[in-house]
């Protein structure tokens, strides 16, 4: 019996994944250097019953560049695979991107707690519209 297939290209699947290990690539950058990873650092040895130290602030900053690394190279390798797998690398960038400008701005809202306003969801409409319209214009 033959397996159905699925209804999605994988190439969006790829570009989508990548987008959010963009976003996640940030998301790890900002923790390098952001406060919120001390109060990070200062909670775990609470937890583990450890004294809060510099040297464990300073492994919690070093995880949180090595995940950076690591995101961007997954990002990467996401992104040529879809590059490759796409109809157009058109179609592939703007997908990319938005899903990383969404997953980016998710991210500031869920973990540094920044407001994002009602102007900003309508410019990011509008970015996303031009994005499927520029995408039409590419072609199927």
């Amino acid at each position: 019996m033959a397996t159905p297939k699925s209804s999605t290209s994988p190439w969006i699947l790829l570009a989508l994944a990548s987008g959010a290990f963009a976003a996640l690539n940030g998301l790890f950058a900002k923790l390098t250097t952001d406060t919120n990873t001390t109060s990070f650092a200062q909670s775990l040895a609470h937890l583990f019953g450890l004294d809060s130290s510099p040297f464990l602030e300073l492994l919690v900053r070093g995880a949180c560049l090595g995940l950076n690394v690591l995101c961007n190279i997954i990002m990467w390798a996401l992104f040529t695979r879809a590059l490759t797998a796409g109809p157009s690398t058109v179609k592939v960038s703007i997908t990319n991107t938005s899903a990383n400008f969404l997953a980016t701005a998710l991210f500031g809202m869920i973990i540094f707690r920044e407001a994002v306003g009602g102007l900003w969801w309508v410019g990011a409409a509008m970015m996303g519209a031009g994005c499927i319209l520029v995408g039409m214009r590419e072609g199927a």
